[in-house]
């Protein structure tokens, strides 16, 4: 009874990968949009309006945001992230970069960051960042996996 009680607690501190619970988020200011799975709150939205920061309760964290590309191609532009995400003592074990899409993961201090950019439209990308407990890896794949097929570039030839 006791296993029984700890795993719904666990349970409930996951979010739940239900389709009628995500929610869309749009950004008309860069042109993408993402699903976002139940159980995240929104922050405030920042000054430039270049994407939105969503919490769960136990700490997880997502972030989508768009930036132009000024001094480099997006290639460019993704490699220099995975770089930087290694200065900030994350231990990156997977990345790719391809003409129009980039994606890379790691892990730092029990917790696991994956991260999708795609190229839009007028020289810009957008980007999803999702930080969340080692432990919670496996709950997490479905949720990873339905957020990288939704971040899309709207409202061009794309």
């Amino acid at each position: 009874m006791r296993y029984f009680l700890m795993v719904l607690a666990w349970l409930a501190t996951v979010p739940a990968a239900s389709a009628a619970e995500w929610q869309t988020y749009s950004n008309a200011r860069f042109g993408y949009r993402v699903e976002v799975p139940p159980g995240f709150k929104m922050a405030r939205a920042p000054d430039n309006d270049d994407g939105r920061t969503f919490t769960g309760a136990n700490g997880d964290r997502i972030l989508v945001f768009g930036t132009n590309l000024l001094d480099t191609a997006f290639e460019g532009e993704a490699s220099n992230r995975i770089v930087q995400a290694m200065d900030d003592g994350w231990q990156i074990s997977y990345s790719r970069v391809e003409a129009d899409w980039a994606s890379y993961s790691g892990a730092k201090d029990g917790r696991i960051l994956y991260v999708r950019g795609v190229q839009l439209c007028d020289d810009a990308a957008a980007f999803m960042m999702i930080e969340y407990r080692r432990q919670n890896l496996k709950a997490y794949d479905a949720i990873v996996k339905r957020m990288v097929a939704s971040l899309k570039p709207v409202g061009c030839a794309r």
